[in-house]
């Protein structure tokens, strides 16, 4: 980098730094550093530049990748800084969720592969997860054809409502499945054979010889203590809490990216102990979300079955599944047993997020 360059680069950085979220003694060090305070400790701001990309955040970062050539290239994989710009990016995008942790089988921290990987990984996860949610659903959920066919389902003609017309709803429901799966009861996956049987959407618009519907065809073998166990605890009725706020009161949000339901609750009802449970992280991962919303999207029938399911719990009162009752929820009022024809529908929304997990990343976002 030749003198004139490094002039022009600290020119164009101190106005972005004006704008950063640094404290002013931050900004003073890194100005410091950058030759205006001392030219003769530091003569070229590259060595440093890594450095102070760490202390900024995501918008200021990409304010930096378009100032030059030469950040640009700072902030491109492999580079260190381009892990912290992609980390910090999805965080701001995507708060609620969880992200990939950058992990190694070395004693002495992650290779310079591993790094690679990882930082490619995370820019990949960026660009597939808002292309999906940005440009794949709406563009799916415009399809007429399959908007039209749902009015025909007794279970699904409820999408037909105009809250519904752009598709954001299903990111919540993808939300609601991960959250079933990872957090619900196991035996959802165990019992009436689910432990052997494959997920087959079309158990969801029919009655069929299914986990759950084999359960209900034998009231003899529906006794209290199946029951008990099919009952949902405070972390996983969250999902149930998701589906009903979907249905029952269509919320969205426009300001903005849209916020799913899960967002909302964890940031005004902190006394779930969603936080506390070891399964959060497999529950909130964004990239079996994206994994799960890319297969709904590329998969009509799935999708279909998944709206069925959806109404077939609902309709009959999300409440009749709690184990107890939990003040956190507003909707919980009673508790009873559930009516046996919810069953069926959740055992085939667990089998849904199981057989999702199972799928590479490839198999459900390789386009």
């Amino acid at each position: 980098m030749n003198e004139k360059h490094d002039s022009d680069c600290r020119s164009k950085y101190t106005q972005k730094l004006s704008h950063t979220s640094l404290t002013q003694d931050e900004k003073t060090e890194a100005t410091y550093h950058m030759g205006e305070t001392n030219d003769k400790d530091i003569h070229s701001c590259s060595c440093v530049i890594p450095i102070i990309f760490q202390y900024l955040p995501a918008k200021d970062l990409l304010c930096a990748q378009r100032t030059c050539k030469e950040w640009q290239a700072e902030l491109t994989p492999p580079s260190p800084a381009a892990t912290w710009l992609y980390q910090s990016i999805v965080a701001s995008r995507w708060p609620w969720a969880k992200v990939p942790c950058l992990t190694s089988n070395d004693d002495n921290g992650a290779t310079y592969a591993e790094a690679i990987n990882y930082a490619e990984r995370m820019k990949e996860l960026y660009i597939k997860s808002q292309y999906v949610q940005e440009s794949l659903l709406p563009t799916v959920w415009s399809d007429n054809d399959f908007r039209q066919s749902c009015k025909y389902g007794k279970y699904s003609r409820w999408v037909l409502a105009k809250q519904f017309d752009d598709g954001a709803f299903l990111i919540d429901l993808a939300w609601a499945v991960r959250i079933l799966y990872c957090l619900g009861p196991q035996a959802y996956l165990t019992l009436d054979g689910a432990d052997t049987s494959a997920y087959d959407p079309a158990f969801s618009t029919c009655a069929s010889d299914s986990p759950g519907w084999r359960l209900i065809s034998n009231r003899n073998g529906y006794s209290a203590m199946v029951q008990q166990q099919l009952l949902l605890g405070k972390d996983s009725y969250a999902s149930l809490e998701i589906l009903d706020q979907v249905m029952t009161q269509g919320k969205h949000v426009h300001n903005g990216p849209r916020k799913p339901l899960i967002a909302h609750i964890l940031e005004q009802q902190p006394e779930i102990q969603l936080t506390k449970n070891k399964n959060l992280s497999r529950a909130m991962d964004l990239e079996e979300h994206t994994k799960l919303l890319s297969f709904l999207l590329r998969h009509p029938e799935s999708r279909m079955g998944l709206l069925w399911d959806v109404d077939g719990v609902v309709c009959r009162g999300v409440t009749l599944l709690a184990k107890e009752w939990y003040g956190c929820w507003d909707t919980l009022t009673d508790i009873d047993e559930p009516h046996f024809r919810q069953i069926p529908h959740m055992f085939n929304m667990a089998k849904l997020g199981q057989h999702v997990e199972a799928l590479s990343w490839d198999e459900c976002c390789g386009f």
